[in-house]
């Protein structure tokens, strides 16, 4: 047996349990409910069937999700965590069952979980392997197959009587739920034209006017056929129906702008290995050209989304010191809500790691059982204990990331309690803890290369011989907060002491007192830093710009939000990173335009939470002003072409009237917005063709965001998908962007279609 046949046999094996299906007890924080799963037989669904079946589940169609994920995609499954370590496990308190029994699937970037406990140790280790088995071959998936995979899950929608088929009419039904508004005559030819077997395979019996799985998929490609990807193909394709590997080559540079690396590895065997993935036609695979329907393969993968493929990986320079790194960093990241009343938990910190976040925040109080604990102070929002914090921190530090997490302390402990939280620490974080003493030939921050693997602390230090360091905690957003009670215990806060075993693990970043960026210069050493609230974080970069650029050259700087942002809402943290400021802490808790302003920024270099900052922010001879950035650099050209797919609102029922607005952001003279005109009754295909030009000061500083809007004349215009990214990373061309939800998840097929185009401004 060859190496394939064995891999594909011992993934059957690892299968075969999951696809025989096993009863499970789901749990829920108050309530437990025996459920059956069993992996479809695509390897495509855990299906969910109640244990003891109802009269009202006969109807139940097998892919709904109306009690929160009970038939699971396995596409969605960002993790499978073992034992009982979710909030909704330890809320329930499961008793009589082994750690072993249980487990969770973590879905989506909000984290939400499927909680099942097995019938025993050994069925839990079974469907725990299988799936993540099941993860491991998806991320391996052709296009092809992926597309596949969505289109058939549609159909699984539309056969409520799971009988394999459907008709013309729950064809046209499923169409509109797919947001395609068009003639039925149009339809039916389509239906005609796929509707080739004619009887059901499972039965042999002879159907009109029927389609199985797989006539459906071919349906589904006649129906989305796209002009555009059309005309773009038969312009290179010559008097032939296909594209030989110059042609293939010649689009890549004409159109493309294939630049750089990219043109170094455009030749023949490049073009020959893309038509090897992505051409599904057998003859056209063997003779080594490309149909239409593989270049729409094509321009559906990594080379074809708007996203440098290369920067998904790490690219830049990691051995620099760690301020001159853009470090992506998390304010309040306890916290799942609110900072008045909403629920901590430790799943905010798993969240917000795995979403490449390299500096988390730990509000440090006295627990009163002795135990030091976190929660947003003076407020009503729950706590958690500091040691389950540090756990979950340690056990997905590097998850997402090998370079260093920065743990961000801020302390209202007393000194007993101080105490456990470096015992806490060291016990936890054992060898990955950074204790390296300050050498005098240190004369800058070690770099992230230098430091993969490590976590620091930051807080404040004790001096030199010194047990006595006044306040323990130079931040507290509660102080923003004009209320004499908080003053009060502010007050009280400065004559708490710092205990010696807490400040020996601040090495790198010791917190210290801002008084002007003179002073920073003439007292403080580059391992010391500073925190800066929001209105005076807004006050530096516009009055003085330059200097504070200059100032975070070589020292860590790190904003927040102001107090009073009592809902959790994000301030812009664009005009922060213009003055070179690294640690720009947004509440990740809170899904709105700043989060994707961040998420987008930090999707260059693999997503690992540091981005090299641009050369005039880090050279000492340079001199930059975010207010004063000279001359223009740049035009980007964007033509909006069409978009695919486009879901409706949440509830609504209603075909979308779609607009693409994009956002340009950077210093204050490139910050700019352009709309396109609205299109009526159509969120399947719509077509703009419409272009937008911006002028572009600082290409290095510039994000850019797509966001796409449901246009309503009554009401506010309902957000469909948004994706954004830095200018530097965007690829020249035609390409497609990828459309996410509120939440950064996903929203499967839904695209636009662009092309791109960047230049030096005409000189007059």
């Amino acid at each position: 047996m060859d190496d394939a046949n064995a891999n594909g046999a011992a993934g059957d094996k690892l299968l075969n349990p999951l696809h025989k299906g096993a009863k499970f007890v789901k749990i829920k924080p108050s309530k437990k409910y025996p459920r059956t799963y069993k992996l479809d037989k695509n390897n495509d669904f855990l299906t969910y069937s109640p244990s003891k079946k109802k009269a009202s589940d006969s109807r139940r169609t097998c892919f709904a999700r109306k009690d929160s994920y009970n038939n699971v995609n396995i596409n969605d499954i960002k993790e499978v965590r073992t034992g009982k370590s979710t909030d909704t496990f330890k809320a329930a308190k499961v008793k009589g069952t082994h750690s072993a029994q249980c487990f969770s699937l973590v879905i989506g970037n909000n984290n939400d979980t499927v909680d099942l406990v097995a019938t025993s140790d050994a069925v839990a280790l079974q469907w725990v392997t299988g799936i993540r088995h099941l993860k491991k071959q998806s991320k391996h998936i052709d296009v092809k197959a992926n597309r596949d995979k969505w289109i058939r899950e549609f159909f699984q929608k539309a056969d409520r009587n799971n009988d394999g088929c459907i008709d013309f009419e729950e064809v046209c039904k499923l169409l509109k739920q797919m947001n395609l508004k068009i003639d039925k005559r149009h339809v039916r030819k389509c239906f005609q034209e796929a509707d080739t077997q004619k009887s059901r395979k499972h039965t042999g019996e002879m159907v009109d006017n029927e389609l199985d799985a797989e006539e459906f998929v071919r349906f589904y490609s006649l129906i989305t056929r796209r002009d555009e990807i059309t005309a773009l193909f038969y312009k290179y394709s010559g008097d032939d129906d296909y594209w030989e590997a110059e042609e293939f080559l010649t689009f890549m540079q004409t159109e493309q702008r294939a630049s750089g690396r990219q043109r170094k590895e455009l030749h023949g065997k490049w073009a020959e290995a893309v038509i090897g993935k992505y051409e599904p036609n057998p003859e056209c695979q063997a003779n080594q050209v490309l149909s239409l329907d593989g270049f729409n393969l094509f321009m559906m993968g990594p080379n074809g989304m708007l996203m440098n493929p290369y920067h998904d990986k790490i690219y830049q320079d990691m051995n620099q010191p760690l301020s001159h790194y853009f470090i992506a960093s998390s304010h309040n990241t306890y916290l799942l809500e609110d900072q008045l009343k909403g629920p901590s938990s430790t799943e905010a910190y798993i969240r917000a790691l795995q979403l490449g976040c390299r500096c988390v925040e730990l509000d440090c109080w006295d627990g009163s059982d002795g135990d030091p604990i976190i929660y947003h102070g003076h407020t009503l929002t729950s706590k958690i204990k500091f040691r389950a914090a540090i756990e979950a921190i340690d056990a997905y530090a590097f998850a997402t990331s090998d370079y260093p997490l920065i743990v961000s302390l801020e302390n209202h402990c007393s000194v007993d309690q101080q105490q456990l939280m470096a015992a806490h620490m060291k016990d936890i974080f054992g060898d990955k803890l950074y204790t390296d003493p300050v050498t005098a030939d240190m004369k800058a921050l070690p770099s992230p290369e230098q430091l993969k693997g490590k976590i620091l602390v930051k807080g404040k230090k004790l001096k030199a011989d010194s047990n006595d360091d006044g306040d323990v905690s130079d931040e507290d957003e509660a102080a923003d907060i004009e209320a004499e009670e908080v003053k009060k215990e502010s007050k009280k806060k400065e004559k708490q002491k710092l205990d010696k075993d807490l400040s020996d693990l601040v090495v790198l970043c010791k917190s210290v007192s801002f008084k002007n960026f003179q002073h920073s210069k003439s007292t403080y050493s580059f391992y010391e830093m500073s925190s800066f609230g929001e209105s005076k974080a807004n006050e530096l970069s516009k009055e003085q710009g330059k200097q504070y650029v200059d100032h975070n050259k070589w020292q860590l700087s790190r904003t927040y939000p102001g107090g009073m942002r009592t809902n959790s809402s994000n301030y812009n943290p664009v005009p922060f990173w213009n003055a070179g400021c690294q640690i720009v802490a947004l509440n990740y808790q809170t899904a709105a335009d700043e989060m994707d302003i961040n998420l987008g920024k930090f999707k260059q270099n693999g997503n690992c939470g540091y981005i090299l900052k641009p050369s005039f922010m880090r050279k000492e001879s340079a001199s930059f002003d975010p207010e004063r950035p000279g001359k223009i650099k740049q035009r980007l050209s964007i033509k909006i072409i069409s978009g695919q797919q486009l879901p409706k609102p949440p509830g609504s029922k209603e075909i979308i009237d779609p607009y693409v607005k994009v956002s340009v952001y950077g210093v204050p003279a490139d910050c700019k917005d352009a709309k396109t005109r609205i299109i009526d009754d159509n969120g399947f295909n719509p077509n703009w063709n419409e272009t937008k030009v911006f002028d572009i000061h600082v290409p290095e500083l510039c994000i850019v965001r797509f966001m796409v809007r449901d246009y309503d004349k009554t009401s506010a215009n309902d957000f469909i998908g948004q994706y954004t990214l830095p200018l530097s990373s965007m690829q020249q061309g035609y390409h497609h962007v990828p459309l996410l939800s509120k939440t950064g998840d996903s929203m499967g097929p839904a695209t636009l279609f662009v092309k791109i185009s960047i230049t030096e401004p005409s000189k007059k």
